[in-house]
């Protein structure tokens, strides 16, 4: 069974890298991203089981990620 997927989208390093060892730590695949548009590139190619969206991004709102996703 491989495992569910969850695309984190903060644009500060230390929250991802935070997230990341946690969810890897109960057997995640984590997918990173650090601004909108590479949250919306990730999301069509890998299709994660879930995604985690920082709402304040430098390139676009996370609510436009949202309604785009």
């Amino acid at each position: 069974m491989n495992a569910a997927s969850i695309l984190l989208v903060d644009d500060e390093a230390a929250i991802r890298k935070f997230l990341r060892i946690g969810l890897q730590a109960q057997n995640y695949r984590v997918i990173e991203a650090d601004c909108g548009e590479a949250a919306l590139r990730l999301a069509a190619l890998e299709q994660p089981d879930l995604v985690v969206l920082d709402l304040g991004l430098p390139d676009m709102d996370g609510q436009e990620v949202l309604a785009r996703l």
